[in-house]
């Protein structure tokens, strides 16, 4: 899996932070977990993922503690973008 050059790299990290946001949400997963697992504290957890910006480590805690699959993630993101590109949607 490529990222096409005209993919805007922020939007498509906001778009998986705010798809890990609502995982999280959705399977209630406990902030203070993730934050046990990325050596941060849970308000920054949760300012983190409301501010859909966050460290790769504090992410990886975040999908590892609400058990997503990252890499499915990531793909689906890519290709969400992709395909508003081709569509010339400016998502």
């Amino acid at each position: 899996m490529t990222i096409d050059k005209k993919v805007d790299c922020l939007k498509l990290a906001k778009a998986v932070v705010r798809q890990t946001r609502n995982d999280v949400l959705t399977s209630k997963t406990q902030m203070t977990d993730i934050a046990k697992r990325c050596d941060r504290n849970r308000t920054t957890v949760s300012r983190a993922l409301d501010a859909e910006d966050m460290t790769l480590s504090m992410w990886f805690a975040a999908v590892s503690e609400s058990r997503m699959d990252p890499m499915q993630l990531i793909t689906e993101k890519i290709q969400e973008q992709n395909q508003a590109l081709a569509d010339g949607r400016k998502d």
